[in-house]
């Protein structure tokens, strides 16, 4: 898993066939980061967590679920 920072934002990288997206949560009010996972053009999951990082485990770990 790669190690990000708020600095490199937007984020995308591809695991195990499917694309992955963070960025800053686009509600202004709230803090957060929001993540999503899509492959051909289809949206699978999406979610917001607190941190950069655990919004990165948490689409990696969305992913490992979908294949499984």
């Amino acid at each position: 898993m790669s190690k990000i920072s708020v600095i490199n934002l937007p984020h995308e990288e591809t695991y195990l066939g499917f694309g992955i997206c963070i960025e800053p949560n686009p509600d202004q009010y709230n803090e957060g980061f929001a993540w999503s996972i899509s492959k051909d053009d289809e949206e699978y999951d999406c979610g917001l967590d607190f941190e950069v990082q655990q919004a990165l485990e948490a689409a990696y770990k969305a992913i490992e679920k979908l294949i499984s």
